[in-house]
């Protein structure tokens, strides 16, 4: 079964607890038996030396071991808490108060005894039971002399069996009440505790449920709502939970905020997108259907102008949307890297070369520094020349006549190389550098060429640089010319 946080800090206090109490109790008898047990011996210490003196067979010397029985057994009959025993100098046991079926050892150990009668060692001094083999009780003793002669010694166990017995049926009693009243007194002490405790642990839950509640009832806005402010450095289980809540909500709402800019981005592309479509798709129709109304009526050079027309506007239609896909293809994050190892300086040539009728046209020269290169880099090849495509044309559309257009390779270092594409043209004004990587953004300076733009260059080409794990930077002087940068791995000959 599976036990709740409630639960286990309830069986945890409880046996904790109980340990504690019991050890307590353990240690408590223990005192109360070892305090009781030195009262008993130091009241009694001098007991048997005062038998030994005021008893007339015990002064003369021990002879007659049957008188001395019978002497024994007349002051247990006075005093049934005592035992008596007569020892001799070696311990063993020549007569007693008790009966003889109840003797287990015949002989005792003197050092006890001696200990006790020269007052070599704190009380209570333990000495050997006669009844058990092996258990020890307190004792007083006194040496037993004849002349100058020791007999033995006078051992009187103090607590003698009746005395247990009997004390130990009042404290079996007395226990019990004890153990009632502990238990009572221990339940009231625990529920007690247990209530500030578990106020005390379950005051962060019963924050970072409010908060989940008051999150809930805003529709998970946080800005709507103060969270309650946690500590994500505590060792407290609770505060680490809390401080992962507030940065999963954070965490939703960048991405509500992200996937609403997003919706908005994407509605006004396509409102755009809708707009530029239109626009070449009605010439388009409208030039076909005068064909088909006037084919008879229109001469070969009318006709041929019109399906001239119709076929750039289609061309015009299908670059805007392979550039459509192309953006949708990067933005739904499936593509792959076809990884390789290629010369840099080489793939700079073959891209200038597809612009070569552009750059003759407008007379704009585009130079290569160095002019030979043998930097290697290990990179996509389709996808860096689709870049380079992309920021040349866009450079060539903004250079004027006589411009220059220059790609320089710099090494970094063993790892890195900067491949930079600068143009001297137009330029692009300061506030508007950090949106011309938006969809569909274009500067308010932008040159307009014969030629239908979509847009989507920029955008798609800081796509392909993040697939390619390389951010582009972007530097400007209005009037001079603008400057694209970007870092590429470079491998090392």
């Amino acid at each position: 079964m599976k036990l709740s946080l409630y639960h286990r800090l309830s069986l945890s206090l409880l046996v904790v607890f109980i340990a504690i109490i019991s050890v307590f109790y353990i240690w408590a008898q223990q005192l109360e038996k070892k305090t009781r047990y030195e009262s008993e011996q130091n009241l009694h210490l001098s007991l048997a030396a005062n038998l030994a003196r005021d008893n007339p067979l015990l002064q003369q010397g021990v002879y007659d071991h049957e008188a001395l029985k019978n002497l024994f057994h007349t002051l247990m009959i006075m005093g049934p808490a005592f035992e008596f025993y007569f020892v001799d100098t070696n311990g063993n046991i020549m007569t007693h108060s008790i009966a003889p079926s109840l003797i287990k050892r015949n002989k005792i150990d003197l050092l006890p005894l001696k200990l006790l009668t020269q007052n070599q060692a704190p009380l209570p001094i333990y000495g050997d039971d006669p009844q058990h083999h092996s258990r020890k009780k307190i004792f007083s003793a006194a040496p037993v002399f004849n002349g100058s002669t020791l007999q033995g010694y006078l051992y009187v166990i103090v607590a003698g069996e009746r005395y247990e017995s009997a004390f130990n049926r009042l404290q079996s009693t007395r226990q019990t009440e004890l153990s009632i009243m502990l238990m009572l007194g221990a339940m009231l002490f625990l529920f007690v505790v247990m209530l500030g405790i578990f106020a005390y642990f379950t005051r962060p839950l019963r924050r970072l449920s409010q908060d989940i509640k008051a999150l809930q009832a805003v529709g998970f806005d946080k800005s709507k709502v103060e969270l309650a402010q946690w500590m994500p450095n505590s060792r407290n289980e609770v505060h680490q939970l809390g401080a992962a809540f507030e940065k999963m909500v954070k965490q939703i709402n960048q991405q509500f905020s992200m996937l609403q800019k997003n919706d908005v981005q994407r509605r006004e592309l396509l409102a755009d997108i809708s707009h530029d479509l239109r626009t070449p798709l009605s010439s388009l129709q409208g030039y076909i259907e005068t064909l088909a109304l006037k084919s008879n009526e229109a001469s070969q050079e009318q006709r041929q102008k019109f399906v001239a027309t119709a076929l750039k506007n289609a061309q015009q239609l299908k670059a805007l949307i392979d550039q459509i896909f192309e953006l949708a293809h990067l933005e739904g994050g499936q593509v792959s890297l076809n990884l390789e190892t290629f010369n840099l300086a080489e793939l700079l040539y073959d891209v200038a070369a597809k612009f070569s009728l552009q750059t003759t046209a407008k007379d704009i020269q585009i130079s290569i520094v160095p002019e030979c290169s043998y930097t290697q880099i290990h990179s996509d090849i389709g996808k860096l020349e689709r870049v380079l495509s992309n920021l040349l044309e866009n450079a060539i559309r903004h250079t004027s006549e006589k411009g220059i257009i220059t790609l320089v390779i710099t090494e970094l270092n063993n790892n890195q190389c900067q491949l930079s594409i600068t143009d001297t043209g137009t330029g692009i004004k300061e506030d508007e550098l950090l949106y011309i990587f938006d969809t569909r953004y274009r500067a308010s300076n932008a040159i307009q060429d014969k030629e239908k733009h979509t847009g989507l260059g920029l955008a798609i080409t800081k796509k392909l640089l993040e697939l390619l794990k390389t951010d582009i930077k972007v530097t400007s002087t209005l009037g001079k010319g603008t400057s694209f940068s970007f870092n590429l791995r470079k491998v090392s000959l």
